[in-house]
């Protein structure tokens, strides 16, 4: 056998080798905090660096890997991070739990995170949350659309959203000018009510700061102090941001709904009560107290779970409500 045949042999295998060594870090918190690193491993994996617009003109900063040269595409899938720390490095997990799909992948940063335009732990941003988010995966979705139109790329789209952004993710469903592309969606301890979940939220990011400290003691007297500040300043603007009970039968696709029965930051309650309403849900309901986290805590019945859902998604028809 010719030499350099064998030394091109040897080193594609170690390429893919330290690769997916790369891909490993991806489950790992500590690198997921660090933007310059993860986009390192993403860049070495072909992903590039993309831009859009939304209709409001916030100008939006993503990560696009398209892998139409080296596989048949059966579609795309547009992550949205949550509320914070809301940026396209922090859920690269995701990419590497289907890096061996055949799929295009778009991570993206939200308005005001990191590389994106806009504004984001300010009083004015706050107050308005919720109003105009879902117009950033309005225009992921036009990125895309133009793209794979562009490039002859299978059109099929699946929106994967956790927290906040599985509730803008609906919302921009409902939304949609051009809905029918979308296949399905994957709504990752979401909410329904916007003005349900932020004292919730907030106590429970106050007693996992304060449990293992002195200042427990402290907990009861800052939990009403923080209900009274958003009470006072912000309550009443969020009371304006509609729930997603009619968007969500407006769907028509797969909606698969993740969440942990324990949950703290995000109860359950809601997101059961929406995959009643949902015409073609299945759900997987989490025996744990982790919010938004389910991938890094279980990546590899995670990763089996999504598999499957995309597979339905693109290929066959709605699923019915089931328990996966």
């Amino acid at each position: 056998m010719n030499k350099y045949y064998i030394i091109s042999i040897f080193v594609s295998i170690s390429s893919l080798l330290i690769s997916n060594n790369n891909l490993d870090e991806l489950t790992d918190r500590a690198v997921l905090k660090n933007p310059y690193k993860v986009q390192t491993i993403l860049k070495k994996q072909g992903f590039k660096k993309v831009h859009f617009t939304t209709q409001d003109n916030i100008k939006l900063c993503g990560l696009f890997l398209d892998k139409s040269k080296q596989t048949k595409i059966k579609g795309t899938i547009i992550f949205q991070a949550g509320f914070y720390p809301g940026t396209k490095e922090g859920i690269a997990t995701f990419y590497a739990l289907l890096s061996n799909q055949p799929y295009n992948f778009l991570f993206f940063d939200a308005r005001g995170h990191n590389e994106s335009s806009g504004t984001f732990l300010t009083y004015k941003n706050i107050k308005q949350y919720g109003q105009c988010e879902y117009l950033d995966i309005i225009a992921a979705l036009d990125f895309v659309e133009q793209y794979n139109s562009k490039h002859a790329i299978n059109p099929s789209i699946i929106l994967h959203g956790i927290c906040s952004g599985a509730f803008h993710s609906v919302k921009a469903y409902s939304k949609y000018a051009h809905r029918d592309n979308i296949k399905g969606i994957i709504f990752d301890s979401g909410w329904n009510k916007l003005v349900e979940i932020v004292e919730p939220t907030m106590h429970a990011k106050l007693y996992d700061s304060l449990k293992h400290g002195f200042f427990l003691f402290l907990e009861k007297p800052l939990k009403s102090f923080f209900s009274y500040i958003y009470r006072l300043f912000f309550k009443q603007q969020h009371t304006l941001v509609p729930d997603l009970d009619a968007d969500i039968k407006s769907v028509s696709c797969p909606i698969f709904f993740i969440h942990s029965i324990q949950d703290s930051y995000a109860p359950i309650q809601p997101a059961q009560n929406l995959a009643q309403q949902a015409k073609h849900p299945t759900t997987w309901w989490i025996n744990s107290n982790n919010h938004a986290t389910c991938h890094l805590q279980q990546p590899a019945e995670y990763a089996e779970k999504i598999k499957s859902f995309c597979f339905n998604a693109f290929g066959q028809p709605p699923l019915t409500l089931q328990t996966v």
